[in-house]
């Protein structure tokens, strides 16, 4: 889950650069650092996603189970976090979007930063069952 989560999530804070003011016309190597750091905060919060779900389900395996149930609460804790950390930010002076970046018109937040944690989670959690439990069922 963690390198799965890691993986998409640096993929996406690297492609959604552009739509951010403060940075996007800087050079692929000076957003790297920043991108990284965004994504372990991005796997801190899917982490703590899993974990909330495996509480209320009262089993470690909670995300690792392919339903739309366990999807579906992925991609609505995921896009709750999203929506905070981008009203946070904007509020706060943290950051403010380009041109490129969609805005939400009712919630007020970009859509990118917003889709990000609510179809990455979810994905996550769908790759990590794939790649962890795949294998070892048709394996042996």
């Amino acid at each position: 889950m963690l390198v799965v989560s890691f993986v998409l999530n640096s993929l996406w804070e690297m492609a959604q650069m552009p739509a951010y003011r403060e940075i996007a016309l800087r050079p692929w190597r000076a957003t790297a650092s920043l991108c990284t750091r965004a994504t372990i905060g991005d796997v801190a919060i899917t982490l703590l996603i899993y974990a909330t779900g495996a509480l209320a389900a009262r089993t470690l395996s909670w995300g690792l189970r392919p339903a739309w149930n366990v999807y579906s609460a992925a991609a609505l804790l995921g896009a709750m976090h999203g929506f905070w950390i981008e009203r946070a930010a904007i509020a706060s002076g943290g950051w403010a979007y380009s041109q490129t970046m969609p805005v939400v018109p009712m919630l007020k937040v970009g859509l990118w930063p917003l889709l990000q944690l609510t179809v990455l989670t979810p994905l996550a959690f769908w790759l990590a069952n794939r790649c962890w439990l795949a294998p070892r069922t048709h394996g042996t």
